[in-house]
């Protein structure tokens, strides 16, 4: 819709644009209902007013600048709180800086994965902060008396110390096992789309389901004792790292449900999820010897469960390398 009028207002009770002026401070505002009522929210913008050709006065040219390649674009997620009941956010900002890089090292450019470029970005980790309210800005917030509540249950084993069989382990978060987009690279999150025939990284199994696949591959180092992939379950069906030369399985982390009848890992609670990492050591325990990976090319292969789109998926390791491994993070136990 375009709205037309001259300069000059019709008479003195009307405004009068001028050429001297060239931004017009407004506020917005919207109501709550059809009837006339105070309105629900508002805020501040500008209008630019600019000359158009005539015999004498020449246009202002207003020229688009060439857009940034996919992944480049630069910019802020503002968030404007709205003051309705149960608001409790305040107005602040963030950069988005989530980057993907190209293949071979991750697919996720490739795939124009929306979480790569603040355009196509619809929602994930970078827009949740505390007291934020991710909903549209004429929607009310549901249930403004209503906290809602939720528990965790932790259990924890542990051994006391033996000199004879533990080891001092270093833990990092190794950003070269990453394959999702962040800050450098860093692997903190990525779109699952809801996948169906002709989108990226899609595909369906012979039981019906579809699923998400991404992959990267980089140089390995150092020599890992356990190895955390940060995959989401439920929607996390597995992530793998293979070596890329021969193709053999180095590490691979399925979730495993409770409550299904089976003794899986020795975990079978109805309601709960294990997520069990890969572990290295004494063949004493069952465990295979580490393996020194320092100068490998490995793949990084992480399948997620498509049958609904959802935000803020996660693909990176959390490594725990020997006492030899030069990290400098903290020191366990293992």
């Amino acid at each position: 819709m375009a709205l037309k009028r001259p300069m000059a207002g019709k008479t003195q009770d009307y405004y009068s644009f001028t050429s001297e002026t060239s931004v017009l401070p407004f506020i917005n505002a919207f109501g709550s209902q059809i009837k006339l009522s105070p309105h629900k929210a508002k805020t501040p913008s500008s209008i630019a007013i600019l000359p158009t050709s005539s015999q004498a006065v020449a246009g202002a040219c207003i020229c688009a600048a060439k857009p940034a390649p996919f992944g480049e674009q630069k910019g802020l997620l503002t968030y404007v709180p709205t003051k309705q009941k149960g608001e409790a956010g305040e107005a602040d900002s963030v950069s988005f800086n989530n980057r993907c890089a190209p293949s071979p090292r991750g697919s996720l450019y490739d795939d124009r994965n929306p979480t790569c470029d603040i355009r196509n970005y619809s929602g994930g980790q970078l827009a949740c902060h505390h007291m934020w309210s991710l909903l549209d800005a004429d929607q009310d917030i549901p249930w403004p008396d209503q906290p809602i509540n939720y528990s965790l249950k932790f259990r924890f084993w542990y051994q006391d110390y033996n000199a004879s069989y533990h080891a001092v382990v270093n833990r990092h978060w190794e950003s070269g096992w990453d394959v999702g987009a962040g800050p450098g690279g860093s692997g903190a999150e990525y779109d699952v789309p809801k996948c169906r025939e002709g989108l990226p990284g899609c595909s369906q199994w012979e039981d019906g389901t579809w699923v998400h696949t991404i992959t990267g591959t980089f140089v390995a180092k150092g020599t890992p004792v356990s190895a955390h992939m940060h995959c989401h379950a439920p929607t996390c069906l597995s992530m793998a790292i293979y070596d890329n030369r021969t193709g053999q399985l180095i590490c691979e982390q399925k979730p495993v449900y409770g409550g299904r009848g089976k003794l899986e890992a020795g975990f079978d609670e109805p309601g709960f999820i294990l997520v069990p990492p890969c572990l290295w050591g004494s063949a004493e325990f069952g465990l295979e010897p580490p393996r020194n990976l320092t100068g490998m090319i490995v793949t990084v292969v992480k399948i997620a469960n498509a049958t609904y789109a959802h935000h803020g998926e996660m693909a990176h390791g959390q490594v725990f390398y020997g006492e030899s491994a030069k990290v400098p993070h903290d020191h366990f136990y293992i």
